[in-house]
C-alpha cells in the first residue's frame, strides 16, 4: 500500500515540551501551577468563570451530576448517538440514563422528543455536542428552565465550537471537555468543567481531591480525579493554538464537502447559519442504499486504500448490552432504585435508527498536508463498491 493518511494525530512542539521539562525538574506533579494556569486560560477561552481540571471527560460529567445533586435512581436524559460515556458517567453517579431521538439532520440530542423523556425524577438533560455540532440549545434550555430542570453540555467532541456567538460549555449549567489524544486538542488524558455557579465550581473542586475542604477535612466522599501537571503542562500551551487548529480543520472540513458534493452515496451534515461547527470529525453520511455497502464496509475499504476514517455508534447506546442488561455494579443498581421500568430492549426510535452505523468521519487534522488531502478526494472519489 502507498499513501496513508491518519484520522487523528496529536500536534505537540517544543512549547510543550518546555513545560513538560519545566514540570520534572520542579518535582511537583500535581495540582501545581500548571494545572491552574491551565484552568484560567479554559475558562477565559469558553467566557465562563469556573474550569476544573480532572482527570478526564467522563469524570468531568460524574463530577458535574454529583455537584447538581444527581442521587440513585435520578433520571438523566441523553441521546442515544454518542460514545457510551456520556450514559456510563450517569450510571457511575448511580443515576438512569433515559435515551431521547436525535435531530435528523444535526445528529443531537432532539429538543422535540424531551417531553417523552422527562419524569418527576428527571434530575438533568445532557445534549452531546456530536462530532463538534452544536446542540439545539436554545430550545433544550427553554424546556429545561421551564421544568427548573438542570443542563449539563457534553461538549468532549466541541472544543471552540460556538452557538449564537456564545461557545459551548458556557449555556448550560455546566460543561464538560475531554482532552483525550484525538481531541481538537489534548493533553494527553484530561477533562475540564465549565460553570459560571460559584457553589458548584467549589464543590467539584472538592470532590475531585477526596471531598476535602481543607488538609484534615473529608466534608463529603469525594474522589481522586484530580489532573497531573504533567498533562496540565501539555494542556496549558495547546489552548493557545486551539484557534489555528479549528481554522484549519474547517477549511479542509469544508473542502471535503465541497469536492465530494456530487457523490450521490456520501452527504455532508447540515451546518446551520447560526452555529460554528469545531470539526471534531469531518462528517458524512453514507447512503448505504445507494452505495449497497454499511457504513463499517465502507470504513474497512478506504482503510485499505491508505485512508483511515472515524466510524463509531454502530448500535443506539440503548441497545448496548450494559444498558440492556442493566448491568450497573455487578447488579440493577441504580435502575432498582427507580420505580420506573425502563426496559430499553423494547426502544425503537425512528432518526437514530436510520442513521446508526451510516456516519463516516474523513480526515481533517491540522497536521493533514495538501498532499493528504488531495488523497483523500481522489481516494473518496474513485471508491467502487464492486472492488
Amino acid at each position: 500500500m502507498g499513501r496513508k493518511v491518519s484520522v487523528a494525530e496529536p500536534i505537540l512542539g517544543d512549547a510543550e515540551r518546555e513545560n513538560i521539562a519545566e514540570v520534572l525538574e520542579s518535582g511537583r506533579f500535581v495540582q501545581g501551577p500548571f494545572v491552574e494556569q491551565f484552568e484560567a486560560k479554559w475558562a477565559d477561552y469558553v467566557g465562563v468563570n469556573h474550569a476544573v481540571a480532572v482527570t478526564n471527560g467522563t469524570v468531568a460529567i460524574q463530577l458535574a451530576l454529583n455537584a447538581l445533586g444527581v442521587e440513585p435512581g435520578d433520571e438523566v436524559v441523553v441521546p442515544s448517538l454518542t460514545f457510551g460515556s456520556t450514559a456510563t458517567a450517569v450510571v457511575h453517579q448511580g443515576g438512569v440514563p433515559v435515551f431521547g431521538d436525535i435531530d435528523r439532520e444535526l445528529y443531537t440530542l432532539d429538543h422535540r422528543d424531551l417531553e417523552r423523556c422527562v419524569s418527576d425524577r428527571t434530575a438533568a438533560i445532557m445534549p452531546v455536542h456530536l462530532y463538534g455540532q452544536p446542540a439545539a440549545m436554545d430550545e433544550i434550555r427553554e424546556f429545561a428552565d421551564s421544568r427548573d430542570i438542570a443542563v449539563v453540555e457534553d461538549a468532549a467532541q466541541a472544543h471552540g465550537a460556538k452557538y449564537k456567538g456564545e461557545r459551548v460549555g458556557s449555556i448550560g449549567d455546566v460543561g464538560c471537555f475531554s482532552f483525550y489524544a484525538t481531541k481538537n486538542i489534548t493533553s494527553g488524558e484530561g477533562g475540564m468543567v465549565t460553570t459560571d455557579d460559584d457553589e458548584l465550581a467549589a464543590e467539584i473542586r472538592s470532590l475531585r481531591n477526596h471531598g476535602l475542604v481543607d488538609r484534615d477535612t473529608h466534608e463529603k466522599v469525594g474522589y481522586n480525579y484530580r489532573m497531573s501537571e504533567l498533562h496540565a503542562a501539555v494542556g496549558a500551551k495547546q489552548v493557545e493554538r486551539l484557534s489555528d487548529f479549528n481554522a484549519k480543520r474547517r477549511r479542509i472540513s469544508e473542502q471535503l464537502a465541497d469536492e465530494l458534493s456530487d457523490l450521490d452515496w456520501l452527504e455532508p451534515v447540515t451546518v446551520p447559519d447560526h452555529v460554528e461547527h469545531a470539526y471534531f470529525w469531518a462528517p458524512f453520511e453514507v447512503q448505504t442504499d445507494v452505495i449497497g455497502l454499511s457504513g463499517k464496509e465502507v470504513w474497512r475499504r478506504l482503510k485499505e486504500q491508505g485512508v483511515e476514517t472515524r466510524h463509531r455508534y454502530d448500535r443506539p447506546l440503548y441497545e448496548q448490552p450494559a444498558f440492556v442488561e442493566h448491568e450497573g455494579f455487578n447488579s440493577e443498581f441504580p435502575w432498582s432504585e427507580n420505580d420506573a421500568d425502563h426496559d430499553y430492549s423494547s426502544m425503537s426510535l425512528p432518526n437514530v435508527e436510520d442513521v446508526v452505523g451510516k456516519m463516516l468521519g474523513l480526515p481533517n487534522h491540522p497536521g493533514l498536508e495538501e498532499e493528504d488531502i488531495d488523497y483523500v478526494i481522489e481516494t473518496v472519489r474513485e471508491f467502487d463498491p464492486k472492488a
